[in-house]
């Protein structure tokens, strides 16, 4: 997608990677609260992310922007996010089957046991959440839904359509 339409692909977890590598102060605070074993405040990817979106504006770089992987994760993210940064130009809903979902999501998994129950409590997170934010998007006309059953190349091909799409309106 970067080299068709210039879109530069973002997942929340390399912001995380790249804060904690820089060195920052904020990089810094978040190492050392990883490091006791708590959770990252709940704000801190969505201003990741915020930054991530801002730095890319200035930048003014060719193209159209950014391809943000499995965010928002709930509505609350949705709105905040809208609230900061403006509404997102297109939403895809990579949709396929749970039993789908859950193989792809043991590939990622570690340990067999860790694998079951993460993939189980991912799965039932993302169908509870994907629900309410798909409604969301469809009331703004902005979600496009992508039937990811099929063959990668053919799940490609649906997204440039959307995406085309989404840019020509």
């Amino acid at each position: 997608m970067e080299d068709r339409f210039g879109l530069r692909h973002v997942t929340l977890g390399d912001l995380l990677c790249n804060e904690l590598q820089s060195h920052s102060e904020r990089g810094r605070h978040l190492q050392e609260v990883l490091e006791r074993g708590e959770q990252l405040p709940k704000d801190t990817m969505l201003e990741l992310l915020c930054d991530a979106v801002a730095s890319s504006v200035q930048q003014q770089r060719p193209g159209k922007g950014l391809v943000i992987s499995s965010f928002p994760r709930d509505l609350q993210q949705a709105e905040e996010y809208e609230a900061k940064m403006g509404e997102p130009s297109a939403v895809l809903l990579l949709s396929c089957s749970p039993d789908t979902m859950s193989s792809r999501l043991q590939c990622r998994g570690r340990s067999h046991t860790d694998r079951e129950s993460a993939t189980h409590r991912r799965r039932e997170s993302f169908c509870n959440n994907s629900r309410e934010l798909a409604a969301h998007y469809q009331h703004k006309r902005l979600l496009h839904t992508i039937d990811a059953e099929k063959l990668p190349d053919e799940v490609f091909t649906q997204i440039c359509q959307a995406l085309e799409s989404s840019f020509n309106m």
